[in-house]
């Protein structure tokens, strides 16, 4: 049942519209998309930004530390300095007791195997790998030089033993001077050293 009807009577030009404004969804969701777009490269943007100020912080922190604590490492330094110091000296003196006796079995192996009438005038050692000893001696009989050569090549702490020179020498005394050299094992053990000069005892 209708109770009452409404006849707007106004003709059109006197008419009020009511205007709104309308998008069309071409435009709508383009520009929406760009908007969360761009809101999203915003809010990345700034947390990057923060991330790469807290690692500048960091390190700033770092340095301050490294600054603070570089002492130590001065201190590590000149401990280890002093520690290579002790350590090249306490090489130093196990190759001086080493040396020593080395020159102690090798003057009993040219002792012992040294000929009559015929002695030793200087030793050298040379700065070789292996040492090689430059002896010069003397002699009354020319082929006991050959005979000291044999005797101590046949030693293990003597690798080689090559004459260098023989000649005779300008003295009231006929004599002979000769230069052998020695070239010293580093492989034979000085204990081993020490039987050979027991055996040329014996063998004398």
């Amino acid at each position: 049942m209708i109770e009452r009807v409404e006849i707007n009577l106004l003709p059109a030009e006197y008419r009020v519209h009511t205007k709104g404004v309308r998008v069309s969804r071409d435009i709508f969701y383009p520009l929406f998309a760009l908007f969360v777009i761009t809101a999203g490269v915003m809010a990345f943007t700034f947390g990057l930004t923060a991330q790469i100020q807290q690692r500048k912080n960091d390190i700033t922190n770092v340095d301050g530390m490294i600054r603070a604590n570089s002492y130590i490492k001065d201190q590590i330094g000149k401990l280890k300095a002093d520690r290579a110091g002790v350590q090249q000296k306490i090489v130093a003196l196990e190759r001086i007791n080493v040396d020593r006796e080395k020159w102690v079995r090798l003057m009993e192996i040219m002792c012992q195997r040294l000929p009559d009438f015929t002695w030793i005038v200087s030793i050298d050692e040379k700065p070789l790998t292996p040492p090689v000893l430059d002896v010069e001696g003397r002699t009354l009989s020319f082929p006991e030089v050959a005979n000291f050569m044999s005797q101590l090549s046949e030693s293990n702490y003597i690798r080689s033993v090559d004459l260098s020179g023989i000649e005779e020498t300008n003295e009231a005394v006929k004599m002979f001077r000769f230069r052998i050299s020695c070239t010293i094992n580093p492989d034979a053990q000085l204990e081993q050293a020490g039987k050979d000069t027991a055996s040329a005892k014996t063998a004398r």
